[in-house]
């Protein structure tokens, strides 16, 4: 009788702890998983000095890259510094350099709110990427001739324009750009199997 009273003692005993063991050991893992915090730093330790600010990046249109504007974009340059640009081109015979050039001239009409200059200087950037290249700019300069055209309600003119982007998206080996471009042409009706010569 004395065996079966311990036994149910030790069962009672067991139903009490095993829930107090198991809270406790809840506890202790929360206690391990809450964040350590820093130490604090000596008053005597200096701050470390600020990291360098980069120079602003060249135009990548100007330099015959991607077309992707940096993040965050370096402020666009004023017409009379950008014509010297161009002039210095056309002096040295630097005829890729004009098309990113006159495509930075077109951002900064825009900037003034001269739609006229902006334009020509996108019909520029137009030209010269298709006569010298490089197409990425070539085709950047056709997409925003395209979305002139788009906002004018020139359908005609605008999926003109995009055929040659596609194009030169092709040319420069942009397979991503080309296709974005070609679904933009089918979302808006435009033919995708012109034959169209640059202009």
């Amino acid at each position: 009788m004395g065996d079966r009273a311990t036994i149910e003692t030790l069962l009672s005993a067991a139903v009490f702890l095993i829930p107090v063991a198991v809270l406790l050991t809840l506890f202790a893992l929360f206690l391990r998983r809450k964040p350590k915090l820093p130490r604090e730093t000596s008053s005597k330790q200096q701050p470390a000095p600020p990291s360098p600010t980069p120079s602003p990046a060249p135009s990548p249109l100007a330099a015959g890259l991607d077309v992707a504007p940096p993040q965050p974009e370096p402020p666009i340059e004023d017409v009379e510094t950008l014509n010297r640009k161009i002039e210095l081109a056309l002096g040295r015979g630097d005829k890729t350099a004009l098309s990113g050039l006159y495509y930075d001239l077109a951002a900064s009409h825009e900037r003034m709110g001269n739609t006229d200059a902006r334009m020509a200087a996108l019909r520029s950037a137009a030209g010269y990427g298709a006569l010298h290249g490089p197409e990425t700019a070539h085709a950047a300069a056709r997409v925003a001739l395209a979305e002139a055209a788009q906002r004018a309600g020139d359908l005609t003119s605008a999926c003109e324009q995009w055929q040659m982007a596609r194009t030169a998206y092709l040319k420069a080996g942009d397979t991503d750009r080309h296709d974005s471009i070609e679904k933009r042409m089918r979302d808006n009706g435009c033919p995708t199997d012109w034959v169209l010569t640059d202009f």
